[in-house]
């Protein structure tokens, strides 16, 4: 398995970041060129269910996955969404999101483990990801610092 991981410091509340992520920042964070159009969001909590249809000018897919973890600490929070269904070419999926308190800022982290159904398709997907991952971080920004 692959792992990209990146982080975003923004200047707001833990608790502003944590209520954040919802259906509005999920829209907020799609990459520019695709559409994707959220058919089903059922919150964050174990066992929840989210279902995206993904259109390029190349294909349709729709990619579904649960929430598979949740911890929620002081100074912490976190949960990890599995993917069930997804994107040609792509075997395995979990997405680590993390929001961490420190000092007068607060971290997000993306932290993504995956692989290809074979090693071309692994190695392919390793841009494509790391971008989808890194235009996050204005845009995380910008959502969560304004008043």
């Amino acid at each position: 398995m692959i792992r990209i991981t990146l982080k975003t410091a923004v200047k707001c509340s833990f608790k502003k970041v944590r209520d954040g992520f919802d259906q509005k920042l999920l829209e907020t964070l799609n990459p520019p060129g695709i559409s994707v159009k959220i058919e089903q969001f059922d919150g964050i909590f174990v066992g929840a269910g989210m279902k995206m249809r993904v259109e390029s000018l190349l294909s349709s897919t729709l990619w579904t996955g649960a929430i598979t973890r949740v911890c929620s600490k002081k100074r912490l929070w976190c949960f990890t969404d599995e993917g069930h269904s997804l994107p040609t070419g792509l075997k395995n999926w979990r997405h680590i999101h993390a929001v961490v308190k420190k000092n007068n800022q607060t971290l997000i982290y993306d932290r993504v483990y995956f692989s290809g159904k074979n090693c071309f398709f692994t190695t392919f997907w390793v841009p494509a990801i790391w971008f989808m991952l890194a235009i996050r971080k204005p845009r995380y920004r910008n959502y969560f610092e304004q008043p």
